[in-house]
């Protein structure tokens, strides 16, 4: 038998640790396909057979509704959904004692939580941590004053009666932590549509140097100062006179440590942000670890740290909030997303994702992660570089369109072609899931020991192309069911025993009503923490294989899909944070707001040959309303990879994409200075000529670039400035980003010949010594809008045309 190797636990431990947990699912302890499993054997009470690769079956292997499916019993309770919600308030109806006092009513609902597995963070003690969806229309989503009116109305209300709600910024919902015993008084509010368990920002999982010198910081750094770069273009690129903002969780408690090491930017070049508490307050190192590899590529710059998760009673209760505020923040944006002024920043880089609230096609949805991505969006008209790891969910990521099937009650197939002997149809309506490790790619360790027990945790999410538009709103309804295998067993019945079969037995659900009502989101979630209760003896040779003291129990889990509604044809999208489902797709696994077009999305490359990133998230993106893509798209998602499996002094194992994105935004700050440099090189051949004898945009292109108006500049001229100065920061995003995307795409760094490459993206953000070639091509091109910084008559010589200029530079940037 296939022992568990020692190797792998302590990965996976410091996986945990650093809260890449997607990553830690590691990859060669598993079997050269999830799919070619050998199949489990039927249960002993049935002879049914099964078809060689399949795994358990609904054939043999019948589905126990269990207590999991609570049935709501008024219009409140209704909004509740019929899942682990409405499935805890009832159990705490039947059990508590309304006589017995606050203290014993507290027990009762804590003991109503545990009953139903409810994982440790999403409560603190009695309360959950859950998403209120505001009563309101389409189009009033769409006007964001209406929506910020309703959404403060219901705060407050909240506020008044004693509870902690927070607004999320252009989502037209709360995040607040309710206590269980209050959660249907607040459903009954009407301005309430719905109450969901709250989904939360999570992280996509010197001493740095690897990843660093890999990605040939050192030549970019050389091009500044580089001989061919005219004179007058040069300057030492180290991140000097740029901003980048980091948006994580941080760890104060280590920071006089990183800056006493050089692994931290000096006091006086920090600004550090916190939402709630103190910054660093939660002693979560995975920001201070982003900031070392950006820190190590741009020493010179200046950094706003925006610690997202301080401070909360229940974590991820506000994380969207303040990573929102934080993006309006850097971004100089109010509340609304309207600019304010020019940027503070220049880079906007987050290696967090949020998952299972948007469509999966780029756009926000009616979801909690809307105003994100607006967020995002207005930064980037901003003149933001705004970087976001593309998520670690390739192998723990499934979809497909919805199994076809009259009536009601359709469950969904996930191996549609699966056959017995015989040549008849199994339905295979149970994707079992596991964490991938071991010789049993089925079954689950109950993991004792704390840095592994949150992978004892179950997450699902899973959306469906059904959102509402404005002419149409979300009428498929599905259900969820977190499924557990139960052996054999026999119980008493009416004096007589009675044998129960082995099967799969239901031990959460979600199942939200969609029936076209406004504010309705085809999404539903699952949150569940496994117990000794779900093992199996089904997985009792798998124990075996793992080190003593790490698992006391084993248990073999599964997800189901079942339309509740006639009409199919939708695309499912279902995404298991910390489990590998045995049917996986890894294409379209991108998580949010990785598939946003404002956003550069960034995949993973190891550094480690044997710790491949193959769980690094792909594209491309959904299509419209989250369908399945028909057309190719016209531009890869990632867009581009960097490297992963890196040591840093915060975190000596940081991988995933978490540890890639901080180095293409690093790497992006100094492109975007380059470019600067270059560009503010050209204006200033402008400003030694008279203002009223050039056109305005030339004449403002070092007020533009410096923001100091030049004293000749007339009325008309200054009118124009603040235009000009949004439309330059753009310039000069724009020209970065064309810029690394060349780079990344140059022979040797392209991984692909496919013409579009949705797993790395244009390619491998690597330098050489003719990237400096791909920074002037960007600068001459005709198609750039950055030319217009030049002046017609300033031409560089030799060349007698900037066109020859761009030619010359474009090719040696090629290869051509």
């Amino acid at each position: 038998m296939k022992t568990f190797p020692a190797k792998r636990v302590c990965a996976l431990a410091a996986a945990c640790a650093c809260a890449l947990l997607a990553v830690s699912l590691s990859h060669h302890t598993r079997s050269a396909s999830r799919a070619a499993a050998a199949p489990l054997p039927p249960p002993a009470s049935s002879g049914a057979a099964h078809a060689s690769g399949s795994p358990l079956s609904a054939v043999s292997a019948p589905v126990y509704a269990g207590e999991a499916a609570p049935t709501p019993r008024n219009d409140a309770q209704a909004k509740l959904g019929r899942g682990q919600l409405l499935h805890a308030l009832q159990w705490f109806a039947r059990h508590s004692d309304a006589s017995a006092g606050a203290a014993a009513s507290v027990r009762a609902q804590i003991a109503a939580l545990d009953r139903i597995g409810l994982p440790r963070s999403l409560r603190n003690g009695e309360k959950v941590a859950v998403s209120i969806g505001l009563n309101l229309r389409y189009e009033q989503i769409q006007d964001p004053h209406r929506l910020a009116e309703a959404a403060t109305a219901l705060r407050r209300r909240l506020q008044a009666a004693g509870l902690d709600a927070q607004s999320i910024p252009g989502s037209p919902v709360l995040h607040a932590a309710v206590p269980l015993a209050r959660l249907e008084w607040v459903a009954g509010l009407d301005a309430v549509s719905t109450i969901r368990l709250m989904p939360q920002a999570r992280s996509a999982a010197a001493i740095v140097g690897a990843g660093v010198a890999a990605s040939g910081a050192e030549a970019l750094r050389a091009l500044g100062e580089s001989e061919s770069v005219l004179p007058t273009q040069r300057g030492k690129l180290d991140g000097s006179g740029m901003t980048i903002a980091v948006i994580d969780r941080f760890d104060a408690g280590n920071i006089a440590t990183l800056r006493a090491h050089g692994d931290w930017p000096a006091a006086d070049k920090t600004v550090e942000i916190a939402r709630f508490g103190s910054f660093g307050g939660n002693r979560a190192a995975h920001g201070n670890s982003v900031t070392e590899i950006v820190y190590d590529i741009a020493p010179g710059a200046n950094y706003r740290l925006y610690d997202t998760f301080a401070g909360e009673g229940i974590r991820g209760t506000v994380g969207l909030r303040s990573w929102i505020q934080a993006i309006q923040d850097a971004a100089h944006l109010d509340e609304f997303n309207q600019r304010t002024g020019p940027a503070r920043v220049q880079v906007i880089t987050a290696s967090l994702l949020h998952t299972g609230s948007s469509p999966g096609d780029g756009t926000a949805g009616t979801g909690d992660a809307r105003g994100l991505y607006e967020a995002i969006a207005a930064a980037r008209g901003n003149g933001v570089l705004v970087v976001n790891a593309a998520g670690n969910d390739a192998l723990n990521h499934w979809d497909a369109t919805a199994s076809e099937g009259t009536g009601a009650e359709v469950a969904q197939d996930f191996d549609p072609g699966n056959r017995d002997a015989s040549g008849a149809a199994i339905l295979d309506d149970v994707n079992v899931l596991s964490p991938g490790l071991g010789a049993d790619q089925r079954c689950t360790a109950l993991f004792d020991i704390p840095d592994l027990q949150l992978l004892n945790e179950v997450r699902l999410h899973l959306t469906w192309s059904d959102w509402e538009t404005q002419l149409t709103n979300t009428t498929s309804d599905y259900r969820m069911e977190l499924v557990r295998w139960t052996d054999e067993k026999t119980r008493e019945e009416n004096g007589r025993r009675v044998l129960v079969p082995a099967g799969w037995t239901v031990v959460a659900q979600s199942d939200d009503l969609q029936d076209g009502r406004s504010a309705t989101t085809p999404t539903e979630k699952i949150a569940y923490s496994l117990q000794p209760q779900d093992a199996t003896e089904r997985c009792s040779a798998f124990l075996a294989t793992l080190p003593p003291g790490l698992a006391s129990h084993a248990a073999m889990i599964g997800v189901r899909i079942v339309r509740k509604t006639p009409g199919g044809g939708h695309f499912l999208n279902l995404i298991s944070e910390y489990h590998q489902p045995m049917y996986g797709v890894p294409e379209r696994s991108l998580g949010a707001p990785a598939d946003s077009p404002h956003v550069l999305a960034v995949g993973a490359e190891s550094l480690l040959a044997d710790f491949p990133a193959d769980y690094s998230s792909r594209g491309p993106a959904l299509g419209p309303g989250g369908t399945l893509p028909v057309a190719a798209a016209d531009r890869p998602k990632p867009d581009l990879t960097s490297f992963s499996a890196v040591r840093t002094r915060s975190t000596p194992w940081f991988s995933g994409t978490s540890a890639a994105a901080p180095h293409a935004a690093g790497l992006g700050l100094l492109s975007m200075q380059h470019h600067r440099q270059l560009a503010l090189a050209q204006a200033r051949n402008a400003a030694s000529r008279p203002a009223a004898s050039l056109p305005f945009y030339v004449s403002l292109a070092e007020t533009t670039l410096t923001g100091a108006i030049r004293p000749d500049a007339t009325e008309s001229q200054y009118g124009f400035s603040a235009q000009l100065g949004v439309e330059r920061r753009n310039d000069l995003v724009a020209a970065a980003l064309r810029t690394l995307e060349q780079i990344a795409g140059a022979p040797g760094n392209r991984k692909s010949e496919d013409a579009i490459d949705n797993v790395h993206g244009y390619g491998l953000l690597r330098f050489d010594a003719r990237s400096g070639s791909c920074f002037l091509a960007r600068l001459y091109d005709p198609a750039d809008r950055a030319r217009r910084w030049l002046l017609p008559q300033v031409q560089p010589a030799p060349e007698s045309t900037y066109d020859a200029w761009y030619l010359k530079h474009d090719g040696a940037c090629t290869g051509a």
